[in-house]
């Protein structure tokens, strides 16, 4: 749609004669549009790298698993041949005993020595079951960690997308007016430019922002396990206001904390969940190099987080 309007643009440029101030205010447009296109090849390939690294981490539990199912396999084969040997020894004994009285009588301290090597692969083929069992427990243990992870994984993943989609259609409406929903390092980002929330040089959410996140409060409200945090973030223009706020730090944190209070307006919506954060102008998307890339760095993002218990939990449990 955006390349359609683009090229719809571009048509009437070279189609008609329009003024100067038209062209330049298609041409920013465009350039606009060109720079969030550029932020979601950027998006996606972040995602990329970390589904790699995700798929290689597994990969590597899976090389342990199979690593502890080889050892395993040796084990049993040694663990048979000492058997063998055992039962053979053991076998020679009973028949020394059974119907060589006189050789045995003359021979005690050879006899003794067989005993103290049997004695010997007593112990040895004892040890092996211990260490056998120790291994079979360690092989049943990874499997399970396996299994337990990919399942950890698969939760949340599901919780995400969901909580992703839940949010994208509670704010449909606002999408392309300044309110975008997209997911980074497995968090669903939700990012609205202060045209929709805030007046310059303002803290006071607009009418149309407060029904933004009115809707959005709603979705958070029936997802427990999500953790929010709000980020105010300013463009690297100094601040000129006469009042209690002094710089963009404490603009930032103040439309943070006046966007925290809009959502814990919903009863269902825990205020201990929720953190309010100002970041000043020292987290810019773009470079401050023009009133278009200012308008992308003034910015509030509202984070959403699935709830790592479980595998913190997990992951220490493994490491015991």
């Amino acid at each position: 749609m955006k390349k359609l309007f683009i090229f719809a643009l571009l048509g009437a440029l070279t189609t008609s004669c329009v003024s100067t101030k038209v062209h330049k205010t298609l041409q920013e447009k465009y350039d606009l549009l060109s720079n969030e296109a550029d932020q979601l090849r950027q998006k996606s390939e972040m995602r990329a790298a970390e589904n790699s690294e995700l798929e290689r981490t597994l990969g590597e539990v899976r090389r342990e698993v199979n690593q502890l199912q080889e050892d395993t396999t040796a084990k049993f084969d040694e663990l048979r041949a000492l058997q063998t040997k055992y039962d053979r020894l053991s076998k020679q004994y009973d028949y020394l005993l059974d119907n060589n009285s006189t050789l045995i009588a003359a021979s005690a301290r050879e006899n003794k020595a067989l005993m103290d090597e049997l004695s010997t692969i007593q112990s040895r083929l004892q040890a092996k079951e211990d260490s056998l069992n120790t291994e079979r427990r360690a092989l049943e243990k990874g499997q399970r960690r396996v299994a337990e992870l990919e399942g950890v994984i698969r939760r949340q993943d599901s919780t995400v997308n969901y909580v992703r989609q839940k949010v994208a259609d509670a704010l449909l409406g606002f999408t392309g007016k300044g309110l975008t929903v997209n997911m980074r390092d497995g968090k669903v980002y939700v990012s609205l430019e202060n045209s929709l929330l805030f007046a310059p040089g303002s803290w006071s959410v607009a009418a149309n922002g407060q029904v933004a996140l009115e809707n959005l409060a709603r979705v958070l409200a029936d997802n427990e396990e999500i953790s929010i945090l709000v980020e105010g973030h300013t463009d690297d223009d100094p601040y000129r206001g006469q009042s209690q706020v002094k710089d963009n730090w404490d603009l930032s944190v103040m439309r943070a904390t006046n966007v925290v209070k809009i959502l814990t307006k919903n009863a269902g919506l825990d205020p201990q969940r929720i953190t309010a954060a100002g970041r000043g102008e020292f987290v810019p998307l773009v470079e401050n190099t023009s009133a278009s890339n200012k308008a992308i760095n003034r910015r509030t993002e509202i984070i959403l987080t699935p709830d790592l218990t479980e595998l913190a939990n997990l992951l220490d449990g493994a490491g015991e």
